[in-house]
Formats: structure tokens, sequence, C-alpha cells
């Protein structure tokens, strides 16, 4: 992790903070309230799917809710590990790995891959995921 002379040890904390709340929320919280760790004009890249601004993408993660993949009823858990976050200023990126267990017992891995984000700092202060690439 590093801050590249421009950012804070604390802003790295920050994001991957955000980074592990992001994953949990998709377990445990609604999609509304995912929506509010994202900019409006977010973006998000997967090799199936890609969906652009705040309401394209909490649809799209509504889907995959649907599809069973993520959300309380899913049992499932997202685990992200490995964050590796370099501060400029009021952006950062960042770079991590996730492994998607059933709930089922036992449990199982259902899904392996990485995620490469694009946050910004709000008007508010709070950092902001601005774009996101999933790879599997």
């Amino acid at each position: 992790m590093s801050t590249d002379g421009k950012g804070t040890a604390d802003d790295v904390t920050l994001i991957v903070t955000l980074l592990n709340q992001f994953g949990r929320m998709a377990d445990e919280s609604t999609v509304p309230e995912i929506g509010a760790l994202c900019t409006e004009d977010v973006e998000w890249w997967m090799p199936e799917a890609t969906w652009q601004g705040r309401e394209d993408v909490l649809k799209g993660l509504e889907s995959m809710r649907e599809l069973g993949y993520a959300g309380p009823a899913s049992r499932n858990r997202h685990v992200i590990t490995n964050h590796e976050v370099h501060v400029d200023g009021d952006r950062a990126a960042a770079h991590s790995y996730f492994q998607l267990l059933s709930g089922g017992t036992p449990s199982s891995i259902l899904a392996v891959g990485s995620y490469t984000d694009e946050l910004r700092r709000g008007a508010d202060g709070r950092w902001l995921l601005a774009r996101r690439q999933v790879t599997s």
C-alpha cells in the first residue's frame, strides 16, 4: 500500500475499509445502501456485463442478487484480500483479490478473481468507488 507522497496512510486505511465494506454489503445490505459507496458516474466492467452510471450499476448488482450470487438470501460471502492501494491527491487506484464462498455446508469456492478499482474523494471528503473492473 502506498500514498505515492500525495495521500496519507489514513486515506489508504479508509479505502481498504471501503473495499471491504463493499464486499460485506454485497452479502448483507440493500442495493441502495451499496449505491451510497459509489460515485454518480460509476462504471463497472465484468466479462459478461458492463454497466455505466450509478442507476445502471445498481440494476446490474440487483440482477446478480436475482441470480443468487449475492444478497442476504444467497448466504454467500465475498472475501476480499491482498489490497494494494495507491493514492494521488483526491484520486486513488486499488487492486485486490476476491473469493466468493457459498453459504452452504460445507462451504465451497464459487468464484475467484480480482478487482481493479478507481476511487475518488467526494465533496464531503469520503472515498467513493468510481470504476471497478472484475476479472476471474
